[in-house]
């Protein structure tokens, strides 16, 4: 089965840079330069991810969002942003985006992205007991709220993707242990991955963990990489 992505940016450059590296992974790509144009692929095509920028000439990226989640609800919607709009994007998780990407985006950061947003279509969400639901996890001075879903460090309030968020949140039950890719991978989006793809997707969300969590990324308190792949959260 080929799956079927669709971009929408009206920078014509960034598109074709986007549709290059998809087709190269062998995706099925559709390209819009504007809203109206998304919106008649929409009702035309069933996507399996949609990668959408905030600001359009003719309309913002929100409302693709919410008509993609009205008449297409399993299609995983990736939010392609500057930093000057990156609270839109906060805002875009809360209402049910899959991801967002900072423009320009690295290529192993896009594809790991698509390929988790293509693989969650076909597993129910991980959920919890209401047991573990009206905990907290904390660990030297994050704090992990599995019910609100929020997370904090010394009381500020960090924004996660629901990836991110669930990464942490599994690390954060098993400290001080060496989790691998592979299990990490099936236990917060309950997919069996290959262990490259898995390692790929692992990466790229511990990597931009570290630089939401850390102060110093290069030298993390928090998440240390494991040789093989694995990831550990140290509570020493």
């Amino acid at each position: 089965m080929t799956h079927h992505i669709l971009v929408v940016d009206d920078e014509d450059t960034l598109r074709h840079f986007l549709r290059l590296n998809l087709q190269d992974q062998g995706y099925r790509v559709s390209e819009a330069a504007d809203g109206q144009i998304a919106l008649r692929l929409i009702e035309k095509y069933q996507f399996d991810v949609a990668l959408v920028d905030l600001h359009l000439t003719d309309m913002h990226g929100l409302d693709i969002m919410r008509h993609l989640r009205q008449v297409s609800p399993k299609t995983s919607v990736i939010i392609l942003t500057g930093y000057a709009t990156l609270d839109s994007s906060i805002e875009a998780l809360r209402q049910g985006a899959h991801d967002y990407l900072i423009k320009p985006c690295r290529t192993t950061e896009l594809l790991a992205s698509v390929a988790d947003g293509i693989a969650r279509q076909s597993v129910e969400p991980p959920t919890l007991h209401r047991e573990e639901a009206q905990s907290v996890l904390e660990i030297k001075d994050l704090k992990l709220n599995l019910a609100s879903r929020q997370v904090s460090r010394n009381g500020e309030i960090i924004n996660l993707t629901p990836t991110e968020f669930d990464i942490l949140a599994t690390l954060m039950a098993n400290p001080d242990t060496a989790i691998d890719s592979i299990t990490l991978i099936k236990q917060v989006r309950g997919y069996e991955a290959t262990e490259a793809d898995a390692r790929a997707i692992a990466r790229v969300h511990v990597h931009r963990l570290r630089h939401k969590l850390e102060v110093d990324p290069a030298n993390p308190r928090y998440i240390t990489t494991v040789a093989g792949g694995r990831y550990l959260m140290m509570t020493g």
